[in-house]
């Protein structure tokens, strides 16, 4: 089956060709990637046929409908693709609805992503708007793989948010989680590199949105996102956790409305709101923080100390922690805070190891020191494949004709 992968960042759209076969034999048939496309002039345009080369041009264009059919031209023209309909499904990371499985993509689950639209703004909208044009271009199967399913196993009492048992009762405000496809994936690598899914294991996923996840014996058991994508640790543009009361007070003083104080705390919060050099951009935030400038360091200091938190929490609640794994743009290719997130764990026998984490460069491997009195704990970086988990599940979805609940969507590599 050839599935197609339309992914929606609030800036940019991403997009994969990957081909499934009977036996679950997968391929990458091409990538095709735009950002920028919410501004007028130039975006850069990446893209790659197979395992070739990345290739990288600037284009001039402006919105989600014309990136989509630039990509689709492309994929085309580059022979990955005979024609549009040669795809014989598309899947989506769904951020949040209500059914939050894996879900044919019918008016009534559109409507719960909708419903929950002022959750989680900056990618449901996106996501709606991105399914509508892709179902005016083609003629095949929807699927959202939405991103809480992987959380399903989180206990109950890790669902409230202490707020009046009313609002957790009628409203539905809980603990959802985030980021499900990234730690199933990073679940996935672990348990086949460890040799078994009966660890305690903690996946890290760091970059213009991060979490953390606590896996036990194959199960999510609690993750640092909880209600909408705006909590947890700090992210690039939103604030991540926040006393409650700290923003109705600024709302009061400010006379900001609901939807002005949703807008602030998600795009100009976060460690773009606290660094103050205009970027989210973690590359420059640190690169500002080496040369001197307060707020970054803060920024930088502040987002390290609230994923060794979780990391800490998680031990805790597991009793012990038996692998470690970074993943995301900076937990990927960024040695320098590998090293400062883990330094002083080996309490936990969470030990690195220097040499391998300087010359992992970006790649996949170990970097944990030898197996010692310190070191007891593997530590991976594993870079993610969040586009692999969606292909998997909509081909699934397809082919049994029905949704998956959250309780079947087992993936193992």
């Amino acid at each position: 089956m050839i599935i197609g992968i339309g992914n929606v960042g609030s800036t940019s759209f991403k997009s994969k060709i990957i081909e499934i076969s009977g036996n679950n034999e997968i391929k990458i048939l091409g990538e095709a990637n735009i950002d920028r496309i919410k501004s007028e002039g130039e975006s850069t345009f990446t893209h790659s046929i197979k395992d070739n080369p990345t290739e990288k041009e600037s284009v001039n264009i402006f919105g989600l409908e014309a990136s989509i059919n630039l990509a689709l031209d492309w994929y085309v023209k580059n022979n990955v693709i005979t024609k549009p309909s040669d795809i014989q499904a598309m899947g989506f990371k769904c951020i949040l609805g209500q059914t939050n499985g894996a879900n044919m993509l019918t008016p009534a689950i559109l409507a719960e992503m909708q419903k929950y639209a002022f959750v989680a703004p900056v990618h449901n909208i996106p996501y709606i708007e991105s399914i509508g044009i892709f179902s005016k271009i083609l003629n095949v199967p929807m699927v959202g793989v939405f991103e809480p399913s992987f959380h399903y196993s989180i206990p109950e009492f890790r669902r409230p948010l202490s707020f009046p048992w009313e609002w957790y009762e009628k409203l539905g405000i809980k603990k959802f989680g985030f980021h499900g496809s990234s730690h199933r994936y990073l679940s996935a690598m672990a348990f086949k590199l460890m040799d078994s899914e009966n660890i305690r294991l903690v996946t890290i996923h760091l970059g213009g949105s991060s979490s953390v996840c606590a896996v036990k014996n194959g199960k999510s058991i609690d993750t640092s996102m909880s209600f909408s994508p705006n909590s947890g640790l700090f992210q690039g543009t939103r604030s991540g956790d926040v006393d409650g009361t700290g923003l109705l007070y600024a709302m009061k003083e400010l006379g900001l409305s609901v939807e002005e104080a949703q807008s602030e705390i998600s795009n100009n919060a976060g460690l773009k709101g606290i660094a103050g050099i205009g970027t989210e951009d973690f590359r420059e935030i640190l690169k500002a923080s080496e040369e001197g400038n307060k707020r970054a360091r803060i920024a930088v200091d502040a987002y390290i100390d609230g994923i060794r938190k979780y990391i800490g929490s998680f031990a805790a609640i597991m009793g012990g922690v038996d692998c470690l794994v970074l993943s995301g743009g900076i937990g990927e290719k960024n040695a320098k805070i590998r090293q400062r997130l883990l330094e002083g764990l080996e309490f936990m026998g969470i030990k690195l190891d220097d040499m391998r984490n300087n010359e992992i460069g970006g790649g996949q491997g170990m970097i944990s020191a030898d197996y010692s009195f310190e070191s007891k704990a593997k530590i991976f970086v594993i870079p993610t494949n969040e586009e692999l988990v969606v292909a998997s599940f909509t081909k699934k979805v397809v082919e049994l004709g029905r949704d998956l609940r959250p309780e079947e969507m087992i993936f193992r590599l």
